[in-house]
C-alpha cells in the first residue's frame, strides 16, 4: 500500500520526507488550494515521466509547475512581460495559472514539446512548505487517473493511483475544490484557457480585454495548457446534462438526478440531490460529490445544467468535459 501521511503543520516531518523522495526522483502526492497534485521535480524529466506513466496521460498534455513564487517563476521563462508582474502581485500566492515562453531549462516532456510552460504559485501552506524544501519547481497536475475525477481528498487521491505514487501527504479537504484558472500570455493578448476560481471579471479588471477559449482538444493533438480536452473530469458514472427542472432520469439501473436551487419532483427509485445556487459553493463540493457517487454505486448521474453567468463559467466547463462520452 502507497504510505499515506497526515501533515498537520508547515513544520510536519512529513514534508522533509516527501521532499528527499522528489529529490530522488520519486513521486509525492500534496494538497493544493484547488485539488491534490501528483508531484515530481519539474527539471527532472525522468521523474516527470513517472507522472504521465502514474496518471496514463498522454504526451500531449502539458503539466504545470508549480513554484514558490514570481522569481522561481520568471526563471523558467523566455519572456516575462509586465502584465506578469501585475498579475503575480495580485493573485499569488493563488488558482491563478499563467502560460508563458518557457526558457530552456524547461523539460520538453513538462511542455509536451510546446513552446510555452505553464507556471503557478500556490496558496497552500503544504505546497508552498514542500516546493521551499525541495529547492525547485515541481510539476504536479492533478493525483488521478488522466480524464477521471480530480482528487480533493487524499483518499481519492489512493482510490484513483494506487501504487503509482511513491507518499501521500494528507492535508484534509481542498478549499477550492476546482483546478485553477489557466490565463495564456503568450500571444497577443490575454486568453483564458481554463476557467477556474480567479473569474474573467478579475483578471479584465487588472488587464483590460481578456479573450476566453471555450473549445475542446481531440484526442491526439497537443494541448497549450491543461484542462483543454474535449473529454475530462469524468466520474465512473455515467454523466448526463439536462435542463432545469426537466427530471428526465428514466432509464436502468441505479441513478441519482442532481438539481440546483430546487428538487423537481422524482420516483422513489431515483435518488434527489440538492445543490444550492452558489456557483462557488457547488465548485468546492463538485467533484467530491461525484467521487461520493461513484463510491455508492451509481451507474448514472444525471444533473440539471448549471445556470448560465460568469460565476458559474468553470463549474459548467468541468461537467461539459465531464459528461463527453467515452470512444467506443
Amino acid at each position: 500500500m502507497t504510505r499515506l501521511l497526515s501533515v498537520h503543520s508547515v513544520d510536519d516531518p512529513a514534508i522533509l520526507e516527501a521532499a528527499a523522495i522528489l529529490t530522488a526522483g520519486g513521486l509525492v502526492a500534496f494538497p493544493t488550494e484547488t485539488v491534490y497534485g501528483l508531484g515530481a521535480d519539474g527539471l527532472n524529466p525522468a521523474a516527470v515521466a513517472r507522472i504521465y506513466a502514474a496518471k496514463g496521460r498522454p504526451a500531449t498534455n502539458p503539466v504545470i509547475l508549480h513554484v514558490d513564487g514570481p522569481a522561481s517563476a520568471r526563471a523558467l521563462t523566455s519572456r516575462w512581460p509586465a502584465e506578469a508582474t501585475a498579475l503575480a502581485e495580485r493573485f499569488w500566492p493563488g488558482s491563478l495559472t499563467l502560460v508563458l515562453p518557457a526558457s530552456e531549462q524547461v523539460p520538453a516532456i513538462v511542455r509536451a514539446n510546446g513552446p510555452t510552460v505553464a507556471l503557478r504559485c500556490p496558496a497552500h501552506p503544504v505546497a508552498q512548505a514542500l516546493i521551499k524544501a525541495v529547492g525547485r519547481p515541481l510539476a504536479a497536475p492533478s493525483a488521478n487517473r488522466s480524464q477521471h475525477l480530480s482528487p480533493t481528498l487524499a483518499e481519492h487521491v489512493a482510490s484513483s493511483l494506487g501504487e503509482g505514487v511513491d507518499l501521500i501527504l494528507d492535508g484534509g479537504p481542498t478549499a477550492a475544490g476546482l483546478e485553477s484558472t489557466i490565463l495564456d500570455l503568450s500571444g497577443a493578448r490575454p486568453r483564458i484557457l481554463r476557467p477556474g476560481p480567479v473569474a474573467p471579471a478579475d483578471l479584465a479588471a487588472l488587464l483590460g480585454v481578456v479573450d476566453l477559449w471555450e473549445g475542446a482538444v481531440k484526442p491526439g493533438a497537443t494541448q497549450a495548457a491543461p484542462g483543454m480536452a474535449e473529454r475530462h473530469y469524468a466520474p465512473r458514472a455515467r454523466l448526463e446534462l439536462v435542463a432545469p427542472g426537466s427530471g428526465q432520469a428514466a432509464g436502468p439501473g441505479p441513478i441519482a438526478y442532481v438539481a440546483f436551487g430546487h428538487l423537481p419532483p422524482l420516483p422513489d427509485s431515483i435518488r434527489g440531490i440538492l445543490l444550492p445556487l452558489d456557483a462557488e459553493a457547488v465548485g468546492t463540493r463538485l467533484f467530491a460529490l461525484l467521487h461520493e457517487l461513484d463510491d455508492a454505486g451509481f451507474e448514472r448521474v444525471v444533473m440539471e445544467r448549471p445556470p448560465e453567468g460568469e460565476a458559474w463559467m468553470a463549474v459548467r466547463d468541468r461537467l461539459r468535459r465531464a459528461s463527453v462520452k467515452e470512444p467506443v
